[in-house]
């Protein structure tokens, strides 16, 4: 019997849009090294790439936004902040945080996210 995996459609947050522009920034500023901005955009790739088969598979953050668990996803040097909308097959991206943030405070600090439909 075969199997199909449900493929999950990855959409952005505002505030993660704000993440992504910002570290992207915070790399050609300090470094002036446009290859870094490629290799972190090659690692949100991959990003979505496992969120978008499997998005239950990684831990939840002990949070939820409006009744959806937010999951963390590890990633190299970066922690993404998500939640799973199985209904529309939809996983949100929250936030992106540089993994030497005290994420647990700005989680529960800004547990405010405006949705937006955003592919980046």
């Amino acid at each position: 019997m075969l199997m199909t995996i449900t493929q999950y459609k990855i959409r952005y947050a505002y505030s993660a849009r704000d993440d992504v522009a910002g570290i992207k920034e915070y790399i050609l500023l300090n470094f002036k090294y446009c290859q870094l901005v490629e290799n972190f955009k090659k690692k949100m790739q991959k990003i979505e790439k496992g969120l978008n088969s499997f998005p239950d598979g990684y831990e939840p953050s002990g949070f939820i936004y409006r009744g959806y668990t937010i999951y963390m996803k590890p990633e190299s040097t970066y922690l993404v902040f998500y939640v799973v909308d199985k209904p529309s097959k939809t996983v949100f991206i929250l936030r992106v945080l540089q993994d030497g943030m005290n994420w647990k405070y700005i989680i529960d600090r800004k547990n405010i996210f405006r949705l937006g439909l955003i592919k980046i």
